[in-house]
């Protein structure tokens, strides 16, 4: 928790420094990509959600394994 609170610092720290509208229009587009990444991998879980019933055994062994995996490395990323 303490890691999240001095990101959180350093990027207060960073946005209370940084004047001008270029860089408020660049935080504005991230902001924009980065809802609409959010919103296609929802999508994207929410698909994947619909075809389990749908799979067969060595398929939902895949999926899980698949699974796992990402879980693992988004894991090592968040502290």
């Amino acid at each position: 928790m303490s890691t999240v609170v001095a990101f959180l610092e350093k990027l207060a720290g960073v946005f209370s420094s940084v004047s001008g509208v270029g860089f408020w229009v660049f935080l504005a587009g991230f902001t924009l990509i980065l809802l609409v990444g959010t919103a296609l991998f929802i999508k994207l879980l929410i698909t994947l959600v619909k075809l389990i019933p749908n799979m067969t055994v060595g398929q939902f062994l895949k999926f899980i394994v698949i699974m796992g995996v990402v879980l693992v490395v988004v894991g090592l990323f968040i502290p």
